[in-house]
């Protein structure tokens, strides 16, 4: 119960107290989370479009294909004629003295060259699918780091309001001390309660300039100044079924596109070699002049190699094996997404109910439990210092409903991106270097080395946890 003096400073007390409860919305038709203004902020379309201009990689994606496409005009060009002079200088006797010119010809059979050119062609078809799930990937970067940024904003603005809330706390409770309606005690649980939330305040500005960071690295304009994104973290949480975001994924996954491919790629490879087995035919014909006995002379060669020893059976078995393995990689690829799927499913699922425990169960109690206490302090039942834990209470649980929609709008983007993150690696790498933030993901792209044919498989699996 209060003291005869402090009912005489309580209309001033209240009128604090009031003053600090209206800080943040207690109404259960109020929202916790306030939108970002789109004036003078970039939108996520703005974001996509910087990055579509500016992210390397996406040239570097570009630039492969390109690359393959120049192996393929060069896999289909006919061989050059061979065009040449020769002379006989006359013996001692000087029976002979001749000159002469040339002509030679590769013809090319069992169509090699068209063969050469469905290998090279399957090849642009792959680097194609990669050129493609390096734009998925940047996309969905710039997604993540943009839910990432919308988030940190928001955080800060609510440990901005929580430390208002504390400096509020702290005077009040100084006030009730000269009053000697508190202890020494209760004005340093206000002032160290006014240090933490400080901290909280400086962690989050922190947290929101280096997600900023990371963000403009993804578009690829890194020295672009901190700004306001616009957007809502919260709203309607988005409802994914594993199966089905499995089907979507098998149905549009461009890793499962380039495993197939990879296939084609084999198959052709192996055409391709056994019409090496078919020897070329070389034609060469000498026209000449002995000027010693004054007659013209015309000679033909005609030259084919014999695959008595080299059939081109090495490279042949080689060949068939390249086709078993390539189509066991299509399978082995659809159970390494199906794995990260799950992965990815377990973190929606546990974000998901986060949020719906903090806005249905949790934020609720925490308000209602707010406007309880300040109406026990207007009685005198209760002190300051349990108003000020009750507010801190509501402003840390708010706090957490940001993170965990923030991890919420994330993971949905992975799952809907066909889970392709990683959008400052080489398209070749795919996601294993770089992750979306809680953990790591991915799928490691196929790496194919045109003169050794060495293969690094298309989806490795990263098992890493991050922060």
């Amino acid at each position: 119960m209060q003291s005869k003096d402090g009912r005489r400073i309580l209309p001033l007390l209240a009128a604090c107290i009031f003053q600090i409860a209206g800080t943040v919305p207690i109404l259960a038709d109020d929202r916790v989370v306030a939108p970002v203004e789109a004036t003078q902020s970039l939108t996520l379309a703005d974001l996509e479009s910087l990055a579509a201009q500016s992210n390397p990689t996406l040239v570097q994606a570009a630039a492969a294909v390109d690359q393959t496409r120049g192996n393929l005009i060069q896999a289909g060009l006919y061989p050059n004629p061979q065009v040449g002079y020769l002379r006989t200088d006359a013996n001692k006797a000087g029976q002979s003295r001749s000159q002469g010119v040339f002509v030679g010809q590769e013809f090319v059979t069992a169509k090699k060259r068209q063969k050469a050119q469905a290998v090279q062609s399957a090849e642009v078809d792959r680097l194609s699918w990669q050129y493609q799930a390096q734009v998925q990937r940047v996309v969905n970067d710039v997604r993540i780091r943009y839910y990432d940024v919308l988030g940190a904003e928001q955080s800060v603005k609510m440990a901005d309001r929580l430390v208002g809330i504390a400096e509020n706390g702290l005077k009040t409770t100084e006030k009730l001390f000269e009053a000697r309606q508190a202890s020494k005690a209760d004005v340093l649980q206000a002032r160290i309660q006014l240090k933490t939330v400080r901290l909280t305040l400086r962690e989050s500005e922190i947290r929101h300039r280096t997600a900023w960071k990371q963000l403009t690295h993804v578009v690829g304009v890194p020295d672009m100044p901190l700004t306001a994104v616009a957007g809502v973290i919260d709203g309607d949480i988005p409802e994914r079924d594993f199966d089905a975001s499995y089907h979507e994924l098998l149905a549009g996954s461009p890793q499962v596109r380039a495993a197939e491919v990879r296939v084609s790629h084999a198959r052709a490879e192996l055409v391709s070699e056994q019409a090496q087995v078919v020897p070329n035919v070389t034609l060469q014909v000498v026209a000449e002049r002995d000027q010693i006995n004054q007659f013209n002379s015309v000679n033909t060669f005609l030259s084919v190699p014999v695959p008595i020893f080299n059939r081109n059976q090495g490279n042949i078995f080689h060949a068939q094996a390249d086709i078993r393995e390539a189509c066991q990689e299509v399978e082995r690829t659809k159970l390494a997404l199906r794995d990260t799927l799950a992965e990815a499913f377990q973190r929606y699922e546990t974000a998901k109910t986060q949020v719906e425990t903090l806005r249905d169960e949790i934020l609720p109690d925490a308000k209602e439990s707010l406007e309880v206490t300040i109406a026990g302090y207007k009685s005198g039942e209760i002190s300051i210092l349990q108003v000020l834990a009750a507010r801190q209470t509501y402003f840390q649980n708010s706090l957490a409903y940001i993170q965990a929609w923030t991890e919420v709008r994330k993971v949905v983007t992975e799952i809907d991106g066909l889970l392709l993150t990683g959008a400052l690696n080489p398209a070749e790498l795919g996601t294993a270097l770089q992750g979306s933030g809680l953990k790591q993901q991915g799928l490691l792209n196929q790496i194919q080395d045109s003169s050794t044919r060495s293969v690094l498989p298309a989806a490795i699996q990263s098992g890493a946890g991050g922060p």
